[in-house]
């Protein structure tokens, strides 16, 4: 496994132990889609987190601020020596995660994500 997919298989592991309250979302608009947000994550290369900033808004504030919570709570990572030799000081991973707003039963997810949402004024 590559070093990104340890670090966004960590993230969402955490994520699924820490849920969202999708009580705060409209169901009306975010049901049986997904909610794509692009986080960029600055990784030392002890594991620990150095920055993590939104490349690419939700356009939904509590999905960016509960993406960014969970990347910084799930850290430290595996050192970067786990998968470079030598090991730089640094990796920035870009990723976009999905969260998943389901009505359905438990293991059935969205294949779509949520049509473009508008930012709230």
């Amino acid at each position: 496994m590559t070093y990104q997919q340890e670090f966004t298989a960590e993230v969402i592991e955490f994520a699924d132990l820490n849920r969202l309250n999708i009580a705060r979302l409209n169901r009306d608009v975010h049901a049986n889609c997904y909610i794509p947000v692009t986080i960029a994550t600055i990784i030392l290369s002890d594991g620990s987190v150095k920055d993590v900033s939104i490349v690419k808004s939700s356009t939904v504030p509590v999905v960016d601020k509960y993406f960014l919570y969970i990347i910084e709570q799930a850290s430290p990572y595996q050192p970067l020596a786990n998968h470079y030799d030598p090991a730089p000081e640094e990796i920035t991973i870009t990723y976009e995660f999905k969260l998943d707003v389901r009505l359905w039963g438990h293991g059935i997810g969205s294949t779509q994500a949520c049509e473009e949402l508008k930012p709230q004024s």
